[in-house]
């Protein structure tokens, strides 16, 4: 029997203690069974979990004082939730498993990890956790589940902090715009598809008449972002069946103060933009809400409200809610500055107006 050096053993046992607290921990996969996904993810070739969108999240239980993940992201920003606290926002490590959380107290803990940026700023590589164990999150079986489709508003664009050259990416926090507040208001899941200048026929910006892409184009991706990247897939709804859809767009079609849509080609677009997105969830109601800034034509709504109502005359269960109709319903100190995009405060505004009034379109337990 081969001697043990007791020198070895300290010196080995000292680089151990000198190892980062994630290091030491077990490794699981992004396939592993006890972590949970809300929103579009897709599992690539190599086993790891990507996606591309807006408010998008998993959660977990471990156990342990750390838990890391192995996500390679350079370009987005992610909130961490550990026992349901405040969120902090991180960026992911180069070269390394990314430190969420250390130096915790021995025992059980929960992981909430939530995408901040849009679908636009690129694709999101999850590989999985490292922690000395993990285990599936109690969750409602009958929790409700929304999806949003949207513009900037939704994205929560420059909610969170001030605009200084190019930091557009480190000042959203999607997780506190209209959408998912609402959600939470009504003890709902979210999953968010949002593009900063998205429009139904007319973009931000874009020439006239806009042939670029647009909401109905972009709605079946599992990917929401600027165009069709590579690897892009077209979602299976089926895999995580929605409560009801709401769509949150019209501010970029009336945009530009000197053109807008026709009537008609605009109760058309917004008519099969709902066809649509019934398609992929048949049996969700869709919801549809005025543009938010109350200096946008009066006439979006209208029209909006007569493409619902096309629908519903197709058996589509299509719904319209007005936001501005007795006035603006936000005051100039709920934006941002621009009249246009909610602060967080805000958006807390909206999810309140909204929520009575979509609770009881939602389906029943």
């Amino acid at each position: 029997m081969r001697k043990r050096n007791p020198s070895a053993l300290l010196a080995r046992g000292l680089a151990l203690l000198a190892l980062p607290a994630s290091a030491l921990a077990a490794s699981y996969p992004a396939a592993d069974p006890a972590i949970h996904y809300e929103g579009r993810w897709q599992q690539a070739v190599d086993g790891c979990y990507e996606t591309a969108q807006g408010a998008v999240y998993l959660e977990t239980a471990f156990t342990g004082t750390s838990i890391a993940a192995r996500l390679d992201d350079s370009a987005n920003r992610w909130l961490v939730s550990i026992d349901g606290g405040p969120a902090r926002k991180i960026r992911a490590a180069k070269g390394s498993p990314t430190v969420l959380a250390d130096r915790l107290s021995a025992g059980r803990h929960t992981l909430r990890l939530e995408r901040a940026t849009e679908g636009s700023y690129g694709i999101s590589h999850f590989a999985g956790l490292e922690a000395d164990s993990i285990e599936a999150p109690m969750r409602q079986a009958s929790r409700l589940r929304l999806e949003f489709v949207g513009d900037s508003i939704t994205a929560g664009f420059r909610n969170d902090g001030r605009k200084r050259g190019k930091n557009d990416a480190d000042i959203e926090d999607g997780s506190m715009s209209f959408a998912p507040q609402l959600a939470r208001l009504l003890d709902a899941d979210y999953s968010v598809l949002a593009k900063s200048g998205e429009g139904v026929v007319h973009n931000w910006g874009a020439g006239w008449p806009d042939r670029g892409l647009h909401t109905a184009e972009r709605y079946p991706w599992t990917f929401y972002g600027a165009r069709k990247t590579a690897g892009n897939t077209i979602w299976q709804s089926e895999r995580l069946p929605v409560s009801a859809v709401v769509l949150a767009l019209g501010t970029n079609d009336f945009s530009d103060a000197k053109r807008r849509p026709y009537h008609e080609e605009y109760v058309q677009a917004w008519t099969s933009l709902i066809r649509s997105v019934h398609a992929m969830n048949p049996k969700a109601p869709i919801i549809c809400l005025e543009p938010l800034p109350a200096a946008i034509s009066p006439l979006a709504g209208i029209w909006i409200d007569e493409a619902c109502e096309r629908a519903r005359g197709e058996g589509i269960a299509a719904h319209y809610i007005a936001l501005n109709k007795t006035g603006p319903l936000l005051a100039p100190e709920d934006f941002v500055g621009d009249g246009t995009h909610p602060t967080k405060a805000g958006s807390a505004k909206l999810a309140a107006y909204l929520a009575p009034r979509i609770a009881p379109l939602l389906p029943k337990e």
